[in-house]
């Protein structure tokens, strides 16, 4: 894929670095305004054939079976989601490592040997590489990231050798679960030396030791239980006499109750001997009056007004004198009598009054005597109790004293326990730059000597001899350092390290994507009118001199038939490349090829 700049090369590998589930979002540049969407279509090494779409907003993956090339698929697909998770499939990273056997596959973090879950992410700087990245004067297998240094030599070693760096976790659990329990020990005796401070710090002061502590206890328990048998005592006493005032007070209340029934009693019956008094004295008046009127001369009856001459004196009128005066006798000597009753009841009560007031002032005395008696006793209980009031707070200390005491013992022994029972720290191997430590040289010589001989067969000028420096994680041809070379020659190399290693994994049936995606790596063959990056070393200019240009290509185009080499160029490959190869020419017009990676419009 080829053509002048500005018509999407480099965009084109990063929408495949988005689409391989890069975090970065794509670059917001004209010519994607209007399309929401990208595709992907992949062809397995297991011969399966499907397309993968995001969003051009980022987020998850769906999967398609096939190649899908409408802009509506018929069929719904597979949500893929776009952050890895150890061990699952139903995420982009862990799909794609599934394919190509890297799933659960684990790769050292840090000198520590500590690890973690490989990551289809991990791999993307040793397929895709962009300009910026192919002219860099670091290790193609680095990305510069020194935090990632050593993840980074670890996934290039594992696709060297095939082998993760699982072994090493059960030692390092080993080692992190022991410094673990290291720490933990350490943590509580910590937490201990606190304990024990706190409790010296709050038992300054106090010089008794536990015995006299006991001993002090056990006096102030044998006074406060005489006290209490003193207040019981006391109580008794005064709960005896309490209830016998009870008792006297009951029999005065009922003694007062009956009195001034009786008062009351006797004050009607005085107003009722007087009514009875009054009721005789108009009953006399009536008779004596009519006894003078039956010995008086006949006149007109003093009642109806009957002539004396009319008046029949064998029959009876209303007005019947002698009658009225017979009744107002037997009236007279009814009275009499209950006058009489009334006066008999009325001594009665006044005796009983009488004797029921001297009861009550009989019974005073005993009373007066009684409280006299409880005032005498109830006046040391308010002693013995402040006493036990002012006892309770100091065996309470005492015992505060004596449980911190305890305490303080306690955690001293807990303390040397621990330092009896703490693990040894478990020795660590010195750190050093050569990590994953466990990559042979053989490897990394075999793998030299693999680009060594791709070298060689693009012709590149005085590819005599090559090995793996592992301090600077970079090659060294003909000894010099690959990274201390001209533009031209750090992207060529970079370019025979990348698709080096995807050859050496095919030959030894490694895990490997399959694919490199390189954006300039012929720098060297820019005339100066097309790339500000013409500014070439000698050793650039005698690359440029040399036919490695069309030894790249033909290579390329006869030995990667299981494989997939995308080159993004500024310069067109050498003639008859088409037949054998898929050559894109971007042109930048209208009327001739294809305009760029977008179309002139839609």
């Amino acid at each position: 894929m080829w053509g002048p700049s500005n018509v999407g090369k480099s965009f084109t590998l990063e929408a495949i670095d988005f689409l391989l589930g890069s975090s970065r979002p794509l670059r917001d540049i004209p010519q994607r305004n209007g399309y929401d969407r990208a595709r992907l279509i992949f062809d397995a090494p297991n011969q399966e054939l499907f397309t993968l779409e995001r969003s051009t907003n980022g987020g998850g993956f769906r999967k398609f079976e096939g190649a899908i090339l409408d802009s509506q698929p018929a069929q719904v697909g597979t949500t893929l989601g776009a952050r890895h998770s150890p061990g699952r499939t139903d995420n982009l990273s862990g799909y794609l490592l599934s394919l190509i056997g890297l799933l659960d596959k684990l790769v050292q973090t840090n000198r520590n040997r500590n690890t973690r879950s490989l990551s289809f992410r991990d791999l993307a700087n040793l397929v895709l590489v962009k300009e910026t990245e192919i002219l860099k004067e670091s290790s193609p297998i680095l990305t510069g990231q020194h935090m990632l240094k050593t993840v980074e030599f670890s996934v290039f070693k594992l696709l060297l050798t095939g082998v993760d760096d699982s072994a090493q976790v059960a030692e390092e659990e080993r080692i992190i679960e022991q410094d673990n329990t290291r720490q933990n020990y350490l943590a509580k005796i910590e937490l201990m030396n606190e304990f024990i401070s706190s409790l010296q710090f709050s038992l300054e002061g106090v010089e008794a030791n536990r015995s006299e502590i006991e001993q002090r206890i056990a006096e102030l328990n044998q006074h406060i239980q005489t006290q209490e048998t003193m207040l019981a005592q006391v109580r008794g006493e005064l709960n005896e006499r309490q209830a016998r005032r009870r008792q006297i007070l009951n029999e005065i209340q009922r003694l007062s109750n009956r009195i001034d029934e009786i008062d009351s009693q006797l004050s009607r019956f005085e107003l009722l001997q007087n009514n009875y008094q009054v009721d005789i004295e108009r009953l006399t008046s009536i008779e004596e009056s009519g006894s003078f009127f039956v010995h008086l001369e006949p006149t007109p009856c003093p009642l109806c007004g009957t002539p004396p001459n009319e008046q029949h004196q064998n029959e009876s009128c209303d007005g019947n004198v002698e009658q009225i005066v017979h009744a107002a006798r037997a009236e007279i000597a009814k009275i009499q009598r209950l006058s009489t009753e009334l006066e008999q009841t009325v001594s009665e009560l006044t005796l009983e009054l009488f004797d029921l007031q001297q009861q009550r002032e009989q019974i005073r005395p005993s009373l007066q005597e009684l409280n006299g008696e409880i005032e005498t006793i109830t006046a040391p209980i308010g002693n013995v109790e402040f006493s036990l009031s002012n006892l309770v707070p100091q065996i309470n200390e005492q015992n505060q004293i004596l449980e911190k005491l305890d305490r303080l013992n306690l955690y001293r022994e807990k303390k040397q326990t621990l330092l009896r029972e703490i693990p040894v720290e478990s020795p660590r191997q010195t750190p050093v730059e050569t990590t994953p430590i466990d990559l042979s040289t053989t490897f990394l010589d075999d793998y030299a000597q693999h680009v060594l001989n791709l070298l060689q067969s693009w012709n590149f000028p005085e590819a005599d001899r090559a090995h793996f420096d592992t301090s600077e994680k970079d090659l060294v041809i003909n000894g010099q350092l690959r990274s201390s070379n001209g533009k031209g020659v750090r992207a060529v190399t970079h370019a025979a390290m990348s698709i080096g290693l995807m050859e050496f994994c095919q030959q030894r049936n490694l895990p490997h994507p399959g694919f490199v995606v390189l954006d300039s790596p012929l720098l060297a063959y820019k005339s100066p009118d097309e790339s500000e990056d013409a500014d070439l070393s000698e050793e650039d200019i005698a690359l440029a001199e040399s036919d490695v240009k069309p030894r790249f290509y033909d290579y390329l185009s006869r030995n990667l038939q299981d494989s997939q080499v995308v080159i993004l160029e500024n310069t067109p490959p050498p003639q008859g490349l088409e037949a054998r190869s898929n050559v894109i020419h971007f042109t930048k017009r209208e009327d001739f090829g294809r305009y760029g990676f977008f179309p002139i419009s839609r």
